[in-house]
């Protein structure tokens, strides 16, 4: 680690990168910033150097598979090695959850993603760091039968596995008092607030997820992607059990940003880094109606948790 008094963290989600000719336009009007894939991608890894993270952690969509974006088998495979292969330049470790995106479109086949980042189906990592304990939850461990039903094969929904929740209640178990941080693709708790909300925004068995967490203790934060957007609330997972719960936006619409994570022995702090394109970002916050509203309250931007 650069400073052994503190642990730099880029928590990086949502990149979509497809290198296209023509942006994507949501249901809603909102504008992703596909044909700028190459450009976001080259001054995000510039600015996480920049920045002398320690680590990086992406929470999914890397890029455009499941069922919505329609990309072609070739192009997917090709793309997700891309990303892989640059990650892997930065000169620091870097971990990566799958998200419903990350899935060979049409089929729900995540097995490229697992090949590529070494995971084994349905679970996830735990990495040890001098001031906490990370928990890498994988919430991509739908059954057969979930992503049959689903529409294009894509549940959307994130689903934690038997596997996986015993992984956890392990790691949880084991931490012997260090800090517990854990990073998932879907969401565990709703956002606050007046935005509508939608069950494919969260993970399905979410109260097995924390019925775990209230059991063991020990989890101080959740930092969570999918919703391209902001938002930090604190939720007691149990009584006496406080925790932060992070939805962290994404790079490929506004407010295209990371963001990073110092820890520290006795807090946590997480800031807000937008990528110095304002250009770029600016198209995504004029479309739809406003996207504005994406990069949450300005008290979410420089944000601090005790440990």
């Amino acid at each position: 680690m650069s400073n052994p008094e503190s642990t730099t963290i880029g928590i990086v989600t949502d990149t979509h990168f497809w290198q296209r000719h023509q942006p994507v336009i949501t249901a809603d009007g909102a504008l992703q910033l596909q044909p700028w894939s190459e450009r976001l991608l080259e001054t995000l890894l510039a600015e996480l150097t920049t920045a002398q993270v320690d680590l990086v952690v992406h929470l999914g969509d890397q890029t455009c598979g499941g069922g919505s974006y329609v990309m072609p088998d070739n192009e997917f495979v090709a793309t997700l090695r891309h990303l892989h292969q640059r990650l892997g330049e930065l000169n620091v470790p870097v971990m990566a959850v799958p998200g419903n995106h990350d899935v060979l479109p049409g089929t729900g086949d995540l097995s490229e993603f697992l090949a590529l980042w070494d995971y084994t189906p349905g679970q996830g990592k735990t990495i040890d760091l001098p001031h906490a304990r990370l928990i890498l939850l994988n919430a991509m461990g739908h059954t057969p039968t979930q992503i049959a039903t689903a529409a294009e094969h894509d549940p959307v929904y994130g689903w934690v596995s038997a596997a996986e929740l015993e992984r956890l209640d392990d790691a949880l178990a084991t931490a012997d008092g260090r800090p517990v941080l854990l990073f998932a693709h879907q969401l565990l708790l709703p956002w606050q607030g007046d935005r509508s909300w939608y069950d494919y925004f969260g993970i399905a068995n979410a109260a097995d997820v924390m019925q775990v967490m209230a059991r063991r203790g020990g989890v101080h934060a959740v930092f969570q992607g999918h919703a391209h957007r902001l938002d930090i609330q604190t939720y007691s997972v149990a009584p006496s059990q406080p925790c932060t719960f992070g939805v962290m936006p994404a790079v490929i619409e506004y407010p295209v940003a990371w963001m990073q994570l110092t820890l520290t022995a006795t807090q946590g702090q997480c800031q807000l880094r937008r990528l110095p394109l304002d250009g770029i970002a600016s198209l995504s916050a004029q479309s739809g109606g406003g996207q504005t509203w994406r990069d949450g309250e300005a008290a979410w931007w420089d944000y601090r948790f005790p440990l």
